[in-house]
């Protein structure tokens, strides 16, 4: 197996440095998977570009939580409903990032830490060109709208779900968790000791009360709750 070699940020240098297309984004997020990154700040609108940036984007989430660091996501609560974006969301979902939908966001953006920071050239116009921000400085605006806009989202009550209660106990979320991982029922049984029969009523019951005709739009939507 190919060994990664971390690379460690600079935190003194200050610069701008421009990304003309889709192919600079998404080869900056694949940049930020080989640094040594403790958090990530994710504001995801509609469109980001292409979907190969949401792709680099959900397969950096993955690639950090794993490491340890913390990620946050806020995207549009209406991204759920088009089955490209939203699997990108379930995949972000169930890498183990918090994730936030709101209705409207300000600008999209990714954070690395306090000192990087991939953001659009013109926030006003629709397009592929952004800019890569290097140094506290530069970085400090996004960085503190992102914190503002995500305490902004939190439920009144503190609980995880975007109309401020899931009502899921422990099974249901366990099983809701590893069914928007992509796992068969049967695998589920295996993972949580319920039999296939339990698995299959509880995901029904879940599916029922979210108004979900399959499976993948149950992940989609238990994504856009926060429920997972």
């Amino acid at each position: 197996m190919e060994s990664q070699t971390l690379v460690r940020p600079d935190t003194t240098r200050t610069a701008l440095q421009p990304l003309t297309d889709s192919d600079s984004v998404a080869a900056q997020l694949d940049t930020l998977r080989r640094r040594t990154v403790r958090e990530l700040r994710l504001a995801l609108p509609r469109r980001p570009y292409d979907r190969r940036v949401r792709e680099r984007a959900a397969l950096l989430s993955a690639e950090l939580v794993r490491r340890g660091a913390r990620v946050r996501v806020l995207h549009l609560e209406d991204l759920a409903q088009e089955p490209a974006q939203a699997e990108d969301l379930r995949r972000i979902a169930a890498s183990g990032a918090q994730v936030r939908a709101l209705p409207r966001l300000p600008v999209w953006m990714a954070v690395a830490d306090r000192d990087l920071a991939i953001v659009p050239s013109d926030p006003g116009v629709g397009g592929s060109s952004a800019t890569l921000l290097r140094g506290r400085l530069l970085v400090a605006a996004h960085h503190a709208l992102f914190d503002q806009v995500w305490a902004s989202s939190a439920p009144a009550d503190g609980r995880a779900g975007t109309d401020g209660t899931d009502g899921l106990d422990e099974r249901e979320r366990e099983a809701l968790v590893l069914l928007a991982a992509g796992l068969t029922d049967e695998g589920i049984s295996r993972r949580t000791g319920l039999s296939v029969r339990t698995v299959r009523r509880t995901i029904a019951g879940m599916m029922s009360r979210m108004g979900a005709q399959s499976r993948f739009q149950a992940g989609a939507e238990a994504a856009r709750r926060q429920w997972i």
